[in-house]
């Protein structure tokens, strides 16, 4: 009987557990606005590129929301930002802003590949074969400058100011997954790849290849523009979209068979505590995207396609996130991370045939088991380090312009203990609609309240247990309010 009873009781506590963790428990209905516009850059053609996301925002909360950036894969050539839509909704009913981001697509193919595969075969197959190596750094880093461009721009949507915009997050599947790792790692001029810096013109592509990407959210195919082969210094590592006083550093990232370049390590982009804290999901015999160190893209390239020319020969090296883990295990001091791997049976080169079909049949292990059991484990990962985040800056939570009936109001004291009070300067005309809120964003209590000069008592509970709340005051003109701990 105890043995029958001690898993479950196991269960019960964990999950308890779990519901004491802020932004953990799904709870809340959102809304969605699609296709919004952050930014135009030129891609490596040299042709502008309408950026675009869309913004899940939970209802029926007023309080400081955490903010989520996701990222699709596709090769850096392919996908759409819905295909983060699933981890978009599970955050958002959780009480994250999340967004999904479009970013720019493709990079320069060879001169010259004999046997290219079919379109017919694989949809966009003649888009795979690059010039270089350098050109898959070159796409890694204009994709990492644009969702740092939109971090910046959701940024200065949801908060009131700088300081108060540390609980960010950020998040890929496959390539956007080496996109969310560089926004993350990559945040010196000194890590910047030499391969982003002015480069030798790209090769005119072989005839039998396409220049086929996609934009907004379409494969296209264009022709060559004039200058479309030179290759500039591709600028900062932050780069320059939306620089409104905000910058991009999140508190941590989200990898689903991601990677980082081999250089990665050695230019010390894991450089200590402002390193961000880092959740590691892959499947360990991944054949698209190493679990350890190798090409992406290796096994369907060498062992299966079909008698096509392999594409992979010309991929950098990568270390996938078993190899990111094992180094963050070796480190004396490294960031807080979450392993999450699902082991399987490694490929089996003599056994290519069969091994193929496996694969073939198990999408490569190149996908997320248990999407909401995934959603759990990073709400619980995160959760308390984004709820401290929004809780260690003195933030105000207002309109941009603070109302003029709010000069003068000050919250004291804070953090509280039994009683927090509202003291004015001088009273507000009209009475105003106070409103408390927990960590969860849930409303506590709500009234209207005509304040007084001098001292004004705040609906407290004692009951209430200790932690963060979230104070708000609306009238004609705006809103202002303030974080309150109680200890």
């Amino acid at each position: 009987m105890k043995k029958t009873l001690l898993p479950t009781l196991l269960l019960l506590v964990a999950g308890q557990l779990l519901a004491q963790i802020p932004f953990s428990e799904k709870q809340y209905t959102w809304t969605l606005e699609k296709n919004l516009v952050y930014g135009i850059a030129l891609n490596y053609l040299g042709l502008p590129d309408t950026l675009t996301l869309d913004l899940y925002s939970p209802q029926n909360t007023d309080t400081l929301r955490p903010l989520v950036a996701l990222v699709h894969g596709g090769s850096w050539i392919g996908g759409c930002k819905e295909d983060m839509a699933w981890l978009c909704e599970e955050l958002a009913a959780r009480g994250y802003v999340a967004a999904t981001v479009n970013y720019r697509k493709g990079w320069h193919k060879d001169d010259y590949v004999p046997n290219p595969i079919n379109p017919d075969v694989f949809q966009g197959g003649n888009c795979l074969y690059t010039a270089d190596s350098m050109e898959i750094y070159r796409a890694i880093y204009r994709g990492q400058q644009d969702v740092k461009g939109a971090i910046r721009w959701l940024k200065a949507r949801l908060y009131a100011g700088p300081g108060c915009d540390r609980a960010v997050l950020v998040g890929g599947e496959s390539a956007g997954a080496f996109i969310a790792l560089a926004v993350g790692l990559l945040d010196r001029p000194a890590e910047k790849p030499l391969a982003c810096g002015t480069l030798p013109d790209a090769p005119t592509p072989a005839a039998n290849l396409s220049n086929c990407f996609a934009e907004q959210c379409a494969l296209v195919n264009h022709t060559l523009p004039p200058g479309a082969l030179q290759r500039p210094d591709l600028g900062p590592v932050d780069g320059t979209l939306n620089a409104n006083g905000f910058d991009a550093n999140v508190l941590g990232v989200m990898s689903f068979y991601g990677a980082v370049p081999y250089e990665a390590l050695s230019n010390n982009w894991i450089q200590g505590p402002d390193t961000p804290a880092l959740y590691l999901y892959h499947q360990t015999c991944d054949g698209v995207v190493p679990f350890g160190y190798g090409q992406p893209m290796s096994i369907p390239s060498a062992y299966c396609n079909l008698g096509f020319t392999p594409w992979h020969y010309l991929l950098p090296r990568m270390y996938g996130n078993g190899a990111i883990a094992s180094y963050l295990g070796s480190l004396p001091q490294a960031p807080a991370y979450l392993s999450d791997f699902w082991p399987c049976d490694n490929f089996n080169p003599g056994l290519a045939l069969f091994e193929c079909l496996r694969y073939n049949d198990n999408g490569s292990y190149h996908y997320t088991h248990n999407r909401p059991e995934r959603a759990s484990k990073i709400a619980g990962f995160f959760g308390l380090r984004v709820a401290a985040s929004l809780n260690s800056a003195s933030c105000v939570v207002s309109s941009v312009d603070q109302p003029a009936w709010a000069a003068g109001l000050r919250l004291a004291p804070n953090p509280a203990q039994e009683q927090a009070w509202l003291y004015c300067d001088a009273a507000p005309e009209h009475p105003v609609l106070l409103r408390l809120f927990d960590a969860q964003g849930r409303l506590l209590a709500q009234r209207w309240q005509t304040l007084v000069a001098g001292a004004n008592a705040l609906p407290w509970d004692s009951q209430w247990p200790a932690g963060l709340y979230s104070l708000h005051l609306a009238a004609d003109g705006g809103t202002v309010g303030w974080k309150v701990l109680k200890r």
